[in-house]
């Protein structure tokens, strides 16, 4: 995922993902990276979190697979 200030992203809907404010914010405030693999609906996303919290940058999953692996 490209930032719009940061890399001149793209602002459209191929370059996006949706975030509530309090993940917004720790995406920007705290070094939080979001990789996005494959195309539309079905692209895998993924959290990584910042050296501080986790040195191996150990790739979270998010979107739908989040809550499919806690049920």
């Amino acid at each position: 995922m490209d930032w719009w200030g940061r890399d001149s992203g793209p602002t459209d809907l191929a370059n996006g993902i949706l975030l509530c404010t309090a993940c917004h914010h720790r995406v920007h405030d705290d070094g939080w990276e979001i990789r996005i693999d494959g195309p539309g609906t079905a692209a895998q996303v993924w959290f990584l979190p910042p050296p501080w919290l986790d040195p191996a940058r150990t790739p979270r999953p998010g979107g739908r697979r989040r809550y499919a692996l806690t049920a």
